[in-house]
């Protein structure tokens, strides 16, 4: 059982206290387990868990024997999985949610009797873990103080146990002993596996009950010391602090009530998504659970991206939560990189992440965001804290310039797949600059703020004239690098095009004018205000959005027309910024489609994808991406409560 389990890329519920991040299926299957932060490092390869009635081999409670019904406990972090199968007379309730103030995940099973006779029945948990995500060096061990199993390797360990010792357990080479009811036992071995089983007899109508803890500490004395503690409360009673702890977070927060339950309850889901994507050790703001690590179709979520925190702080401030908001920008502050910028993506704890190249949208996101923070904050001994890193971060935008065009010099687009002056990229520094002028004028520092703030209107007078009159929108970009033989074919099509030696030597093709329609055009109304929503060219752009990117047959939009990246489907995130942008001139009907669309393609659980499936509609690829909760909450603040 040590070799590396496929992982499924959907799935459908999440749980955590902001240092754990789990991760399970509608089956009720734990498939990944993150800690001591909600990126790094993922420790389950297999948790299964399975019953034995009257000694029949052991059914897997994950498996296709059994029928499922998955989901939250209402206003909770906390999941219930029902599993029912006509090959026994049993029922098996599973309740998984991580204690709020213990690193500890707990699966409560509560197997009831629906026959008429008595039965044995066994519980066996499986447990195949490769801690800090390696499956080299693992060892696993049973404790005899703790009465568990020990999975562990340098400083990470995670301990197994029940409410109560096991009836029996396996160190390793648990295959081979799968049909042995108490197993062998052992003591310590190399390797990643190990089992369990709890007994009980069950009366005609009763049930019996196995509490299953998985405590992670960073040596054993800690991971133990975590058991021990949880084992001393009862079940209901974690289950009631944390059902408490979800009911406070919700009640600082804004409260929003539309009339309409549906849209509530969804708002209420994305505020306690934040609670779960928001790492509470260093502050920063994951994007998404990994759920692809060896970059196979994509190159992976499980970080921090700028461009998404900016969305997302905005949100999370106005939700109500700004020391959410103020732990993300400390944060930031100290992964800014010496020259004032902040590159692609980055881990919890600041390091760099692996990247593809710089994106221009990335620092300016952030810095706009530190404003906008003090806008709904007013909080001004917080923007003096920041404003060090602003004025970094600021002069960094300000030498980015190309004098050649007024925009900033070429980088990765925000999607992350061509190399150009993009004109959303330049939207983002202008807004940037001129939130940085706001700032300081708000500090006393005019001289700053006539700098920043005439550099970002001069690339704002950039934009402007950026517009494509054959798509009636603004052109997507210019200084576009091409492959050469799009080069030649342009060429030929009497295109503007121009070969480029870079300082390397090398020669670059480059398109004048990229002319795709592109949702992200949005963004020069909202969210970073350069024009206003009833400008000519802005109305015009928002309907050549709608025109070339809405997805025929299931509805919603597209990043861009002819998008295909994981087969070309509509965004979440994309469809409510078309509501946000369209919000701001009073478009209630179209706000009202989007929110509808959002509801029709959530999952079962209340999260929301990033994409949905193009030809049958339901989720597709990410679950939950924390840009695409970000969004709803703003649309529903923005359209039923403004600030």
């Amino acid at each position: 059982m040590a070799h590396i389990q496929q992982k499924p890329y959907l799935i459908d519920s999440i749980i955590g206290n902001g240092r754990i991040l789990a991760a399970l299926t509608k089956n009720g299957e734990l498939v990944r387990a993150f800690w001591p932060t909600i990126d790094y490092a993922q420790h389950v390869n297999r948790f299964w868990a399975g019953i034995r009635v009257n000694g029949s081999p052991i059914a897997w409670l994950s498996g296709d024997r059994f029928t499922h019904e998955h989901g939250y406990l209402p206003d909770t972090n906390i999941v219930r999985t029902v599993a029912r199968t006509r090959d026994f007379p049993v029922e098996v309730e599973t309740t998984d949610y991580v204690v709020p103030d213990e690193d500890v995940i707990v699966r409560h099973y509560r197997v009831t009797n629906t026959g008429g006779d008595t039965i044995e029945t066994d519980l066996v948990c499986v447990s195949d873990f490769q801690m800090e995500e390696s499956p080299l060096y693992q060892s696993v061990l049973y404790d005899e103080q703790a009465q568990a199993i020990a999975h562990y390797r340098r400083s990470c360990w995670a301990m197994v146990g029940g409410q109560t010792a096991p009836f029996g357990f396996q160190v390793g080479n648990v295959e081979a002993h799968l049909d042995e009811r108490r197993f062998e036992g052992g003591a310590v071995t190399l390797g990643s596996d190990a089992a369990q089983v709890w007994t009980s007899v069950i009366p005609a109508g009763g049930h019996a009950v196995f509490t299953i803890y998985i405590a992670f500490g960073k040596n054993r004395r800690e991971a133990g010391e975590r058991l021990a503690r949880v084992r001393q409360a009862a079940h209901w009673q974690l289950l009631a602090r944390t059902e408490r702890h979800a009911a406070e977070f919700l009640a600082r927060g804004r409260q929003v009530v539309t009339g309409d339950e549906r849209l509530d309850a969804l708002y209420r889901r994305s505020l306690l998504v934040f609670s779960l994507m928001a790492d509470a050790v260093y502050g920063g703001l994951i994007a998404a659970p990994e759920f692809d690590p060896f970059y196979t179709r994509c190159g992976g979520y499980g970080y921090c991206w700028g461009r998404d925190a900016g969305y997302i702080t905005v949100a999370i401030d106005k939700a109500g939560y700004p020391d959410i908001g103020r732990r993300f920008y400390r944060w930031a502050m100290r992964a800014q990189e010496a020259d004032g910028s902040w590159d692609h993506r980055h881990y919890m704890n600041g390091d760099l992440a692996p990247s593809w190249g710089y994106q221009a949208d990335e620092p300016a996101s952030i810095l706009w965001g530190m404003w906008q923070h003090f806008r709904i904050t007013q909080d001004e001994a917080f923007l003096r804290e920041c404003w060090p890193s602003m004025r970094r971060g600021a002069d960094h935008l300000l030498a980015t310039i190309d004098p050649d065009t007024g925009c900033p010099r070429a980088s990765i687009d925000l999607w992350e797949e061509r190399f150009g002056q993009h004109t959303y990229s330049s939207a983002a520094v202008a807004a940037a600059l001129l939130a940085a002028a706001e700032a300081a004028r708000q500090l006393g520092e005019a001289e700053l703020a006539e700098q920043y703030g005439a550099a970002g209107e001069r690339i704002r007078g950039v934009v402007e004239t950026l517009y494509n009159p054959e798509k009636q929108s603004w052109y997507r970009g210019i200084r576009l690098h091409i492959s050469r033989q799009e080069f030649e074919r342009r060429k030929a099509a009497g295109e503007p095009v121009r070969m480029i030696v870079d300082r390397h030597g090398y020669t670059r093709y480059v398109a004048d004018f990229d002319p795709v329609v592109d949702a992200s055009l949005l963004g020069l109304s909202y969210p970073f205000e350069l024009f206003d929503a009833h400008h000519p060219l802005v109305v015009q752009t928002a309907e050549a959005v709608r025109r070339y990117c809405t997805q025929p047959e299931v509805g919603g939009i597209r990043r861009y027309e002819n998008d295909h990246y994981a087969g070309g489907n509509p965004w979440v995130l994309c469809t409510l910024w078309s509501a946000l942008e369209a919000n701001r001139r009073g478009e209630a009907d179209k706000v009202r489609e989007a929110l509808e669309w959002v509801l029709a393609n959530q999952t079962a659980t209340g999260l929301l994808p990033e994409q949905v499936d193009k030809e049958k509609g339901g989720p597709a690829w990410v679950v939950p991406l924390t840009w695409s909760h970000a969004m709803y909450v703003l649309t529903i603040l923005e359209h039923y409560g403004s600030l």
